[in-house]
C-alpha cells in the first residue's frame, strides 16, 4: 500500500474515532443533564404532593381568606375542622422565635403554622443540600426561586430561620436565586409586614401578596 493511502487512512480513522468519542460524550452529557432535571422534578413533584408543603406555601402566599387544612394537621384543631381562617398577626406571633410553650395554647392555628412552616423550611434546606452536591442546578428547578424570593420578603418568617438552624440553607439559596443569573434574580416582593393592610395596594383583589417591579438600582 503507498504511504500516502496508508496515511490518509489513518488519518479518516482517527478523525472517525474523534467523531464517534465526541458523540458519545455528547450523548453522556445530555444523559446527564436529563437525569439531573429528572431529579429536580421529582423534588418539586414531592413538593405539589405534600398537602402540607402547599398549606404552608398558601400561608405565605396569602395574606387572609380561608384555607384548606390538611388532614395531617386537622388534629390541632379541637373539631377536626377542616378549613381555617387565614390571619397573618397570628401567623406572626406563631413564629415568634422565643414563642413560649404555654403559648401554642393560645390558638391552635399557632402550632398549625408552626408545624407547616417548620416542614417547609426542611423541604427548602433539602434543595440547598442537593444543589450543593450539584445532583442538579439551578436552571433544572427554577420554581425554588419563587419561595426563596418569597421567604425574604417575610419578615416575620426571618428570626424563626435563625432560632431554628436553617439560616446558612436559606442563605445558600439566596446566593444560587438572587445574586446569580437566575429568572428570580430581579424578583421582588414587597416586605410583608404587620402594619400593611390586607387591602392596600400592594396585594391583588383575592389577598395574595403581588410581585412588583425591582426597585430602581443606582447606575454605576
Amino acid at each position: 500500500m503507498p504511504p500516502d493511502v496508508a496515511t490518509t487512512i489513518a488519518y479518516v480513522g482517527a478523525f472517525v474515532g474523534l467523531v464517534g468519542g465526541g458523540i458519545a460524550l455528547f450523548n453522556s452529557w445530555k444523559a446527564v443533564r436529563w437525569k439531573r432535571a429528572e431529579l429536580a422534578n421529582s423534588y418539586m413533584k414531592d413538593f405539589s404532593a405534600n398537602p402540607e408543603l402547599v398549606f404552608a406555601g398558601r400561608c405565605l402566599d396569602w395574606n387572609g381568606g380561608r384555607l384548606a387544612l390538611p388532614e395531617s394537621l386537622r388534629a390541632y384543631m379541637p373539631d377536626n375542622a377542616a378549613f381555617i381562617q387565614h390571619d397573618r398577626h397570628v401567623f406572626a406571633r406563631a413564629l415568634q422565635p422565643d414563642l413560649p410553650l404555654g403559648g401554642m395554647n393560645d390558638d391552635p392555628r399557632i402550632q398549625i403554622y408552626r408545624t407547616s412552616i417548620d416542614t417547609f423550611l426542611t423541604w427548602l434546606s433539602l434543595v440547598t443540600s442537593a444543589l450543593d452536591r450539584k445532583l442538579f442546578m439551578v436552571a433544572d428547578i427554577q420554581e425554588a426561586g419563587y419561595w426563596v424570593t418569597k421567604i425574604e420578603s417575610e419578615v416575620v418568617l426571618h428570626g424563626f430561620i435563625i432560632a431554628f438552624g436553617y439560616q446558612e440553607n436559606i442563605e445558600k439559596l439566596i446566593r444560587y436565586y438572587r445574586r446569580k443569573k437566575s429568572p428570580y434574580k430581579n424578583w421582588f416582593f414587597p416586605p410583608n409586614v404587620m402594619s400593611r393592610r390586607v387591602d392596600s395596594g400592594t396585594t391583588s383583589h383575592n389577598g395574595r401578596s403581588a410581585p412588583q417591579a425591582p426597585p430602581s438600582q443606582p447606575s454605576e
